[in-house]
């Protein structure tokens, strides 16, 4: 009896000391272990994201455009990048959460990189959403613009399509500076470069009391947009009067005018074919005096009707009785110019829009300096 008690207290203390041995070697092994581990990333808060845009490096930074074609560009290339920075800053974020096995390799995307960071905004990420996509070496988000308007008032502070809106003109022009730079002077500043949006847009918008909301409505430039020429003399009239911003479309009370009008057009409806009458017209009859479509000419190109290498009072529809010109539409699609770039030398503004998806080739724009207006020299493709 006495042996086996020995023999069983010797074997418990066997026991006791693989244990110590083994539970110290574990140990061991777990500190060499947790030595060599890298932290898993982080999910990234709102706080976080703003920390990151208030503190972006430029100097190396890239813009890389993911649609119809692919293409990396110096981000700080844009005149107006500490514009898109400021844009990105004051946004109201909000995280978004998607499901893990969404990958966001597809689709629309424009990514700016700078070392240890990256941010992809998506056109129309996962589940149709524009989303923000932010990783670092600490951790990864997803966010989401939300809507900050008041619909009745129809003020809006914020919508989502804000967020790729921002990243795609910011590729755009920063694309489009590394490509243009030095090719006809000094670089607009971004002040300049807004100037000359303002000048060159196509559309405003204004309220109307009536129908209580804003109406978008053309330019007078737009015309200039229309068609491609290297002197504006060359401008199709066509095209440049189709979608000209009208002096009053022929409405009730004006039946005189619109027989003489329908003398020339002949505009014919119903089964019988006969001649339409005002109310019977399937669209509106705009109105474009010579002496105000002389007024746009002259303000913006330093030319008149008369000056034009071609007959416009034969080319287009003309009517001498009321020395107006008429257009027939419904729809809405004037000309275009959108500046990403601009250089100037002495009085000579040139200006480039964006490069084509099809052709690479970009619209561009030259202007002079004329007393307190600005005269369209040329508008033609870049040869560059």
């Amino acid at each position: 009896m006495e042996r086996r008690y020995l023999m069983k207290k010797s074997s418990i203390l066997i026991i006791i000391g693989l244990s110590l041995f083994i539970a110290a070697g574990c140990s061991n092994t777990d500190e060499q272990v947790s030595g060599n581990l890298t932290p898993a990333p982080g999910k990234l808060s709102v706080s976080d994201l703003n920390e990151i845009l208030a503190n972006l490096e430029l100097t190396e930074s890239t813009l890389t455009y993911y649609g119809e074609t692919t293409n990396t560009c110096k981000a700080n290339f844009a005149i107006r990048v500490e514009s898109y920075i400021e844009k990105l800053q004051d946004f109201t974020w909000e995280e978004y959460h998607i499901p893990t096995e969404w990958d966001g390799s597809d689709g629309y995307r424009c990514v700016f990189t700078t070392p240890g960071i990256s941010l992809t905004a998506y056109q129309c990420g996962y589940d149709n959403e524009c989303l923000l996509r932010v990783k670092t070496e600490c951790g990864d988000g997803i966010f989401i613009l939300p809507f900050i308007g008041d619909e009745k008032s129809y003020t809006t502070e914020q919508v989502s399509w804000m967020l790729w809106d921002t990243f795609e003109q910011w590729y755009q022009e920063a694309y489009t500076a590394e490509l243009y730079n030095g090719h006809a002077g000094v670089s607009l500043t971004a002040d300049e470069l807004d100037w000359f949006m303002e000048y060159t847009a196509s559309e405003r918008s204004t309220y109307d009391e009536e129908w209580d909301g804003f109406i978008c409505g053309a330019t007078p430039i737009s015309c200039f947009f229309t068609s491609r020429y290297s002197d504006p003399r060359d401008m199709d009239a066509g095209a440049f009067l189709y979608y000209c911003p009208d002096q009053g479309i022929l409405e009730a009370g004006d039946e005189a005018e619109f027989r003489i009008v329908q003398e020339k057009a002949d505009w014919r409806v119903g089964e019988d074919n006969h001649l339409a009458s005002l109310e019977e017209m399937p669209v509106p009859c705009h109105r474009l005096p010579r002496n105000y479509i002389n007024e746009i000419l002259t303000k913006y190109a330093g030319i008149t009707v008369e000056e034009m290498h071609t007959d416009w009072l034969k080319e287009s529809f003309y009517i001498p009785e009321t020395d107006c010109f008429y257009t027939f539409s419904s729809d809405f699609g004037p000309g275009m110019f959108i500046p990403r770039y601009g250089e100037k030398n002495g009085g000579i503004v040139t200006l480039w829009g964006a490069p084509s998806a099809e052709s690479g080739i970009s619209d561009m724009l030259v202007l002079q300096k004329n007393g307190e207006n600005w005269h369209i020299l040329s508008h033609q493709p870049s040869t560059e």
